[in-house]
């Protein structure tokens, strides 16, 4: 079942890379819809690292990332995107090692990377479990684990239930499956419990928080700016590989 829970959300990203609805302006749209990645990546860290980013997308962060690098991959399911991010970078005359690659398993050794970056991926293949634990696997002792998926107790989860669940006569689903009903197909969203329990055996520093987000802000602004970022829709995962 896992593998044809992949296919599905392969094809589903195969029609469109996330972001390419905006067209010529999709790297400007990006970061103004979510500027916490700019600080929560901090790109010029990056500088004499080798690191993996898993999931390119449209490519926007792999060109930051690797004008920074000592060396830079980056994987994703879709062809589409590999496609899309091999030619962004080329035009920016950058190098990197960009394919098609299973973030349930990645085709890496364990301790490949000083760095692993992942924005709004993990959360969208079946065994998302595994995929967080891989991303920690090819991390060096030390090396930076910084990751975002979504997060279950959020105004933006909150709003899926009230779409996919209550107003379709199922008021007793989960906000598990309200999530499952975004996007990809069978997308996940966790609490910061659940992360740290899953991510303690592999790391330290270990840091997870939520961030009050621009779908959270439109969905409930008076609320969201009161309460902060309790509720807020990303989950940023930041922490070191265990020697």
């Amino acid at each position: 079942m896992s593998e044809e829970q992949k296919r599905a959300v392969a094809e589903f990203w195969e029609q469109e890379a996330c972001g390419e609805r905006y067209g010529s302006e999709q790297d400007r749209i990006r970061y103004e819809l979510e500027p916490e990645i700019v600080t929560f990546a901090d790109f010029p860290s990056a500088r004499g690292q080798e690191m993996l980013e898993i999931g390119v997308g449209m490519g926007a962060d792999a060109v930051r990332w690797a004008s920074h690098a000592a060396r830079f991959t980056g994987v994703d399911l879709t062809e589409r995107a590999v496609s899309i991010t091999r030619t962004r970078l080329a035009s920016a005359r950058l190098t990197a090692d960009i394919r098609v690659a299973d973030a349930e398993s990645l085709p890496f050794a364990e301790g490949s990377f000083d760095l692993v970056w992942s924005w709004g991926v993990l959360h969208h293949t079946p065994d998302s479990d595994r995929a967080l634990a891989e991303a920690a696997r090819v991390l060096r002792p030390g090396g930076r684990y910084a990751v975002m998926v979504y997060h279950r107790r959020s105004w933006v989860a909150i709003a899926a239930w009230v779409r996919y669940c209550l107003l379709r006569g199922r008021p007793f689903a989960s906000l598990t499956d309200a999530v499952a009903r975004m996007e990809s197909p069978g997308t996940r969203a966790y609490t910061v419990g659940e992360l740290h329990r899953r991510l303690a055996p592999q790391l330290v520093d270990l840091s997870v928080r939520p961030v009050l987000t621009h779908w959270d802000r439109r969905l409930v602004p008076v609320v969201a700016r009161v309460l902060g970022d309790r509720f807020g829709w990303f989950l940023l995962v930041d922490g070191r590989r265990r020697g």
